[in-house]
């Protein structure tokens, strides 16, 4: 009889680790389904012991172990793979089984549970390890990968180059698997089930090198990479937006480590972290690290602020201007060349909050306490101004301004503060009636396909103009001229990592605008505006650094966070006994409650740690022993 330690593969499994017993010993790493209360999951096997030598142990449970009654244990995961996945669970302090199933397609899982697939062979490595980095625009990155990729073949090496979207591994497939098409396999979530398993069958058992373009959760495919690319470091992507929360830049890299492959980062700017590694000689270099961005495009900086005090002091008139009149100019000029024009704001709604025009009082949701921005609703041929929280969906629909008045002081004034799409998509109707007119944000597009037609309807236009969030941005292929209407409110996201975005944000539309960029800003510092405008990396990442190390912010520490859902008559309890129970740790905790929808309220624990001091195994079992209503986050970009 045999003690059967095993990893839930599950979202929610309460303990990281449950026991059964079998009849036949199942060696580590063998994945069996397991009974789970009144269902049956996959379970990976982490430990496999004789009954006779734990009896003392099992006399002391005060539960019934039970058994492991069906399924053959089936091999899906190399050692390699299961090695890196243990290290990214362990850095995140998330559960094994959970990291498992989020870097493992579903549809891959299946079919090896339902016996679709054949096992793994452990692949022979022959090479070294080592990290280099590539900064540079597109078209020069995928020259460089274009030349790897030749020179791998020529050798009979195969090459994974790994990215965070969909989006981009459609891209990087169609400009690097030219001319090598039967040899190039592109995996992605908006491949169907069925092509997957074709193309993960035909990518494995292929005796031709082959270049295979997807994202992290494909990286599980059984065979050995003697290089692997992950492109677009910078990009936000990486990181999973439910728990389990983790980096899978972490996971790319430890399994190419653990492959003994080269690995290779690139992008059009680098991390923070990635430009500390090169610095200390920890990274080589694939390709060049450009200091400089080079560009044709004209680039142009203009402040609102200064045409609007003109106005004020000629004409007598007060407001905001939406659109410069260098900005004005430049789409007049486009449309009169048939040119397209690109329209970036920040916001959704027509403005980015709303305030009181008597007494200046922000207007939040009653339901989860985030501003409530205005938004125009077109009803046949009338218009109205309805309320809406970008927090949590809630919806009023003033009457008479009846319904939505100041908390403070009771005034009816209520007034758009900051420059929303939907102001921009009025200002450009109300200047340019005649010129089409495209408007892509969340509102606007639900999902991805309804957002590709907006920028397909858009390309086919003549002279049209595109008003978008950002996130269109990585939709579009190129544009003669763009101007960022509005970007100031980024700024104001307690995101450590914003000004990072924001550059890069910046960059990407640079290098899609093939002859002038404009950027107004009111914000008295334009350091980073002008920076990005004229590409100057280098500048921006030892000022980055630097201020990552006053705050001991990555690379310079690591911050954890964790954060309490709950009735607020609980929160606050919970953490004082979360307080005594991590005392052992310097603590940072915000002294305000967040509230949200249906009446849950939040709170988060900061954890600052000194450089070289995580992972922590001690901490990481206390960590792992929180109750399932605590969420972790390792090093995350917003600390509120």
């Amino acid at each position: 009889m045999q003690i059967i330690t095993v990893a839930p593969i599950v979202r929610g499994a309460l303990k990281s680790a449950l026991t059964y017993f079998s009849k036949e010993p199942i060696a580590a790493g063998m994945v069996v389904v397991a009974p789970v209360r009144t269902r049956e999951v996959p379970a990976i096997v982490l430990e496999s012991r004789e009954a006779s030598s734990a009896k003392s142990a099992l006399k002391s449970y005060d539960y019934a172990i039970r058994k492991i009654m069906r399924a053959k244990p089936r091999r899906i995961w190399l050692p390699e793979f299961l090695k890196s996945a243990e290290e990214t669970a362990n850095f995140s302090a998330q559960k094994f089984g959970e990291t498992l199933l989020a870097i493992t397609p579903k549809t891959i899982l299946d079919a090896h549970l339902q016996g679709a697939l054949a096992e793994p062979q452990e692949f022979i490595r022959k090479y070294r390890f080592e990290i280099l980095a590539i900064q540079s625009g597109t078209r020069a990155r995928y020259d460089a990968y274009k030349r790897l990729v030749r020179e791998s073949f020529a050798r009979g090496e195969s090459v994974f180059i790994c990215v965070p979207t969909e989006d981009d591994a459609m891209r990087a497939s169609s400009a690097l698997g030219h001319g090598i098409e039967n040899y190039t396999f592109t995996f992605h979530g908006g491949v169907t089930k069925k092509r997957i398993l074709l193309y993960w069958q035909n990518a494995a058992k292929e005796k031709h090198a082959v270049l295979v373009v997807g994202t992290a959760q494909y990286l599980g495919l059984p065979r050995y990479f003697k290089t692997i690319v992950l492109e677009e470091e910078h990009s936000n992507a990486w990181k999973t937006m439910s728990r389990p929360l983790l980096d899978l830049r972490i996971f790319v890299e430890g399994y190419a480590r653990a492959c003994d492959s080269t690995f290779i980062m690139g992008g059009a700017i680098l991390r923070a972290e990635t430009h500390e590694r090169i610095k200390n000689g920890t990274i080589g270099k694939f390709d060049r690290i450009s200091a400089r961005a080079e560009s044709d495009t004209k680039t142009i900086l203009i402040d609102p602020r200064l045409e609007e005090k003109s106005v004020r002091e000629n004409e007598g008139k007060k407001g905001m201007i939406v659109l410069s009149m260098e900005a004005r100019a430049l789409i007049q000029n486009a449309s009169e060349c048939s040119e397209k024009v690109f329209l970036l704001a920040a916001r959704k709604g027509l403005a980015g909050v709303t305030s009181c025009g008597d007494c200046g009082t922000l207007i939040k949701c009653p339901k989860c306490d985030t501003p409530l921005v205005i938004h125009k609703k077109e009803s046949g041929s009338n218009q109205a101004q309805i309320f809406i929280c970008h927090g949590c969906g809630y919806t009023r629909v003033p009457e008479n301004n009846v319904h939505e008045t100041c908390p403070n002081c009771g005034g009816w004034k209520l007034q758009g503060v900051g420059v929303g799409i939907e102001r921009v998509s009025d200002e450009v109707a109300r200047l340019f009636p005649d010129t089409p007119r495209f408007v892509l944000d969340g509102d606007h597009a639900k999902t991805r396909a309804q957002a590709k037609k907006i920028i397909a309807q858009f390309e086919k236009s003549r002279g049209g103009i595109l008003i978008g969030t950002p996130m269109a941005i990585p939709l579009l292929e190129t544009v003669s001229r763009a101007i960022i209407v509005s970007i100031d409110s980024l700024f104001a996201i307690p995101d450590i990592r914003m000004s990072e975005r924001i550059f890069a944000l910046v960059l990407v539309l640079r290098e899609k605008t093939e002859k002038t960029l404009v950027i107004q800003t009111r914000a008295d510092d334009t350091t980073i505006f002008k920076q990005a405008l004229t590409g100057n990396l280098l500048d921006f990442t030892e000022n980055e650094l630097a201020l990552r190390k006053v705050f001991s912010y990555p690379p310079y520490g690591t911050i954890i966070k964790i954060t309490l859902r709950g009735k607020r008559a609980d929160i606050a309890p919970e953490m004082e006994r979360l307080k005594i129970f991590l005392k052992d740790y310097a603590l940072v905790i915000p002294g305000t409650l967040a509230k949200e929808p249906k009446n849950i309220f939040r709170m988060h624990m900061i954890l600052k740690l000194a450089e070289g001091m995580w992972p922590d195994s001690a901490l990481l079992k206390k960590l792992h022993a929180l109750p399932p209503q605590f969420t972790i986050e390792v090093n995350p970009d917003h600390l509120l």
